[in-house]
Order: structure tokens, then sequence, then C-alpha cells
């Protein structure tokens, strides 16, 4: 059986984004994504998520409400906090066993598979790293790429390649869509690449 997972999440970008890549792999079921806590709360109750991936700041108030509400509904499911103020975030007493993750949203998403790998029940396969297929880009995502592995800045890069920054950027942020990588993560991945590529 999969593990059920339930999103709680107000940037529907990200809601979408989170649910694409984890609706990939066959050990994880996502049986809703919301945006707010009362939504979350209700998803709980409705659904009984064994893990929920949780936003701290919802728009009718703080995520440890939903992961209160979880706690009391299904003690056994477990929370991956996800927040732009990860330092920052504390858990509280009670939930110590509950929220098992506390991730700032500028980290990758394989750190996100990280944390949901010892959750898998015994008897299913660990998830796969995500991929870095570099077929899946455009010819020129991937000389933006082999630039970015080179060390040079988007400026750098915009002027070599005779595009504007802008061009740079939206290159490199669909680079980083297509693979679920952070920014940082990014020049990480394409300095180790930048030798086969070339």
């Amino acid at each position: 059986m999969a593990l059920r997972v339930l999103i709680v999440e107000d940037q529907l970008m990200l809601q979408q984004l989170l649910v694409g890549m984890l609706e990939r792999h066959p050990a994880l079921e996502v049986v809703g994504s919301v945006g707010s806590a009362a939504e979350g709360i209700t998803a709980c109750a409705t659904l009984l998520p064994d893990l929920v991936i949780l936003d701290m700041a919802l728009p009718d108030g703080d995520g440890l409400q939903v992961a209160q509400a979880l706690h009391v509904l299904r003690p056994s499911a477990r929370v991956i906090v996800l927040s732009s103020f990860a330092s920052t975030v504390e858990r509280p007493p009670e939930l110590s066993t509950a929220i098992v993750a506390i991730l700032d949203k500028n980290r990758a998403f394989q750190d996100l598979l990280h944390e949901i790998e010892p959750l898998l029940p015994i008897g299913l396969d660990p998830l796969p790293e995500p991929s870095f297929n570099t077929e899946q880009l455009t010819q020129r995502e991937l000389e933006v790429l082999q630039e970015i592995g080179a060390g040079h800045s988007s400026k750098t890069i915009a002027e070599k390649l005779c595009v504007s920054v802008r061009t740079v950027e939206t290159h490199r942020r669909s680079i980083c869509q297509k693979f679920g990588l952070s920014g940082a993560a990014l020049v990480h991945k394409a300095t180790l690449l930048s030798r086969k590529l070339a």
C-alpha cells in the first residue's frame, strides 16, 4: 500500500508542482491538496493521510493548527513542515514525534524526498532519486546549463549567448522546475555535469 500524502500549501504554483512531482512516484499516493488551515483540518479528518506536507504560514492561520488536528485524528501520521523561515520554526513538545522535518522552501525537491523515504511502509521500494536527464532540456537550456557549470553569472551568460539577462533567468527557472532543484542545487548539479556537457 502506498503512503497517502496530503499537501497543505497556499501558493498555488508550489502546490501544483509538489502534487505533480510526488505523483510520479509509485510509492506515494497524493490524496489531496488544499490551500488553507481550515481546508487542511477538514481534509485530515476526511482523508486520514499518512503524511502531510504542510506550509507553516497559511492565509487563515498557523500551519501548526493543522498538525495538531491531524495528531488527534491520526496519531501515527507524520508531518513535514515547509517554511520560508525554517530556522525559526520550533516543534511544540506535543508534536515532537509527529513533525519529522522542517524544511526551508529554498531547499531542493530531493531534500524533501530524503525526508519522506524513511516513512515508507516496509516492503515498498525506496523513492528513486530525481533524474537529471539532460534530454529533457531544450538546446538553449542546455547551453545555459553548461555556462552555469562553468561558473558564469547570468549577465555573463546573457552576453555570451546574445540574449537578455531576463531570458537567461527564465531558462534557469525552467531547468530548476524540470528537475525539482533550488537555485543553489542547480549550480551544484551544473558544475558536476559541466565536463560531460562540454
